[in-house]
């Protein structure tokens, strides 16, 4: 391939975010060959330009081709759609209809999930998707979609329950009833006391019970610091990790990944 490497055997996994990009290149049935590569993103330059900066300085992708590539979209601009109702035809009308604010330099990217009978529909910005595209054979995830396959897997044991999804100044939210999606969301989150309150909002619109559904947590550090806060309102809060569900591996071993990226890589 005119002296380019390539990695037939591995997945080249990429999250996209605007707090910065993770890089992993992986051998399913190798587990511990796994590399990892965090990348602090520019806020000075423009996000294809962060992507191309990062892109050389990993030391797993300069002048090699990947046979297949995950890119996680993690913009927060996402919107769901009842199985029923997915006609690519509207996939545009539908999601400008949503955000009335995004230009026309994007692509609109529709991730089916069988499971819930639902698509979600996603954003990438033309320039990044194209140069994303040039690295290989591209498949595109958004952590709503990602979160949701792991639900699918790895059922959890309340029928009714509220999965929180933290980060720093991000709150991804799913309320699930009976194994099906009632409603899902993210809030931009100043700090944990925003995220309290979306969370106890979800909970009371939800009519979640304080005593005998679940509030399911995953996601940076920020879980731990929310969570006493959270103990006097909701009494069955639980800690999840992908790395728990599976065997060790080196993925254990890596600080700061994403758990959308775990989930991704673990249920490969």
């Amino acid at each position: 391939m005119n002296g380019v490497e390539t990695y037939s055997d591995k997945t080249l996994s990429i999250r996209i975010s605007t707090d910065g990009f993770c890089f992993c290149i992986y051998t399913a049935t190798l587990p511990d060959s796994l590399r990892f590569y965090h990348y602090e993103v520019d806020r000075d330059i423009t996000i294809v330009s962060n992507f191309e900066k990062a892109c050389k300085e990993c030391p797993f992708i300069a002048e090699k081709r990947f046979e297949h590539i995950n890119a996680i979209i993690a913009n927060g601009d996402f919107t769901t759609l009842p199985a029923e109702y997915d006609k690519p035809e509207d996939y545009s009308q539908i999601f400008r209809c949503c955000f009335p604010q995004c230009n026309d330099n994007i692509e609109i990217i529709a991730n089916r999930l069988t499971a819930q009978n639902i698509t979600i529909l996603f954003s990438v910005e033309k320039s990044l998707y194209n140069r994303l595209n040039e690295l290989g054979n591209v498949s595109y995830y958004t952590p709503p979609g990602i979160l949701m396959g792991y639900i699918a897997r790895k059922p959890f044991e309340a029928s009714k329950y509220l999965l929180a999804y933290l980060q720093k100044g991000k709150s991804l939210l799913f309320a699930i009833a009976d194994g099906k999606l009632q409603l899902t969301n993210s809030f931009a989150s100043r700090d944990i006391n925003d995220q309290a309150y979306y969370i106890l909002s979800i909970w009371k619109e939800q009519e979640l019970s304080q005593t005998n559904d679940t509030l399911y947590l995953c996601g940076d550090n920020t879980v731990e610091e929310i969570s006493p806060m959270l103990s006097r309102f909701i009494q069955n809060r639980k800690r999840i990790n992908p790395n728990s569900e599976f065997r060790p591996n080196l993925l254990n071993k890596i600080k700061d990944i994403p758990f959308d990226l775990q989930a991704l890589l673990l249920c490969e």
